[in-house]
């Protein structure tokens, strides 16, 4: 039996970083229909669920997709900062009995495109999860702590070479896929039978405070516009 395809697009109203940054004006309109926008182009979902805390939130997206999506008001229990995602996502798919397709796409990350979303959908087979992954700039074993204002120095001296580090990567926050039922059962997406999908840091900003909206709009004004 072919499984529905659900986009799943969260949008709490708190943030801690920037106030509001969910609707906040990023190039002319709010940060999450860029999310909303890029779902609905694709093409690929059957549904779209646009899930907050915030009535007025919702009503936002209403007024300006209609019936091109559900809306759907979720508890403030699962919408606090100590709200996991698993939480949030049980809530959601609490007494849907049939099983169906899922992606979570996050809104704080407007720079993907669509492109990304298909290349997901296509490498969904063969695993129960697919999570969208970055490299990391860094080696780990450049990362210290401080022990009461001093530094506690890590492995290495000065005999660190950048090219002989392993390369590490890290989940951007942009994509996450399964299936329903794969996702209750294991309560995580990150198993041992989770895909990577790589995306370029140019694509896997996420924005969490002012400084990262305006890095991430003059990227979408200078550079993915004019590609």
């Amino acid at each position: 039996m072919k499984l529905k395809k659900i986009a799943i697009i969260l949008i709490r109203k708190n943030s801690k970083g920037l106030t509001d940054k969910n609707i906040k004006s990023f190039c002319g309109k709010p940060l999450c229909f860029y999310t909303i926008d890029i779902a609905i182009k694709s093409g690929l979902f059957d549904e779209i669920w646009i899930s907050s805390d915030s009535q007025v939130y919702l009503d936002l997206c209403r007024e300006e997709y209609g019936k091109k999506c559900k809306y759907i008001i979720r508890n403030k229990e699962v919408a606090s900062d100590s709200s996991t995602t698993y939480e949030t996502l049980e809530c959601l798919f609490n007494n849907i009995k049939e099983d169906f397709i899922f992606m979570n796409l996050q809104v704080t990350s407007p720079l993907r495109k669509i492109e990304h979303i298909e290349e997901v959908m296509k490498m969904f087979k063969d695993c129960d999860h697919i999570v969208s992954f970055s490299k990391l700039k860094y080696s780990k074993s450049l990362f210290m702590n401080l022990n009461d204002g001093y530094l506690l120095p890590s492995r290495h001296g000065g005999d660190y070479k950048r090219q002989d580090e392993p390369s590490y990567i890290y989940p951007n926050g942009s994509m996450w896929m399964s299936t329903k039922n794969n996702y209750l059962r294991d309560k995580t997406f990150y198993t041992k039978k989770t895909k990577v999908y790589e995306m370029e840091k140019i694509f896997s900003f996420d924005i969490d405070d002012e400084i990262d909206f305006y890095i991430c709009e003059e990227l979408y004004k200078n550079y993915i516009l004019e590609n």
